[in-house]
């Protein structure tokens, strides 16, 4: 049996959900076993910011100020996130809070400009509807990023999560 290359720079995508939060825990514990580097992104995603203006609001434009006050609760989430993966004993950890397309700097961008040689995801943080609308985030990334990807569905102790 082939041995399998140990991974040096693993990503982890996170939304502020609970598939996310578990993701980040099995990335630490992933990165820890390889010595590697971990890196936490978020990607806010503009234009599902601003259809969630127009739906709530009637109209397309998102105050300035929304986008700050939405970028500096990721900032906040995935700094607590990073002193969590450091306190675990991780050397190297670095956080990077994005706008853009979320499944395209999750899938190619991001990883390239991270050097990044494994993807961690939770399953989905979408509900049933926007998956049928948009597709999630995890199946667009599994579909079309250039390295391993790791899907996570259980807990840390490998017990299957229950979505209901």
């Amino acid at each position: 049996m082939a041995q399998l290359s140990n991974y040096q720079n693993v990503m982890v995508g996170v939304d502020g959900s609970k598939q996310a939060k578990r993701a980040v825990q099995k990335a630490i514990v992933v990165a820890k076993r390889n010595q590697a580097a971990l890196y936490i992104v978020s990607v806010l995603n503009v234009s599902e910011l601003t259809s969630l203006g127009k739906a709530r609001f009637g109209f397309g434009a998102v105050d300035p100020g929304v986008l700050d006050d939405f970028k500096h609760n990721m900032d906040q989430l995935v700094a607590k996130y990073r002193d969590a993966a450091v306190q675990a004993g991780l050397k190297h950890v670095e956080i990077h809070v994005t706008f853009g397309n979320s499944k395209l700097e999750l899938a190619k961008n991001l990883p390239q400009l991270l050097g990044a040689d494994l993807i961690v995801l939770g399953a989905t943080g979408a509900n049933v509807v926007e998956r049928m609308m948009m597709g999630s985030n995890a199946s667009y990334v599994v579909t079309n990023a250039a390295v391993d990807v790791l899907i996570v569905r259980t807990d840390l102790d490998n017990q299957q999560i229950k979505v209901f």
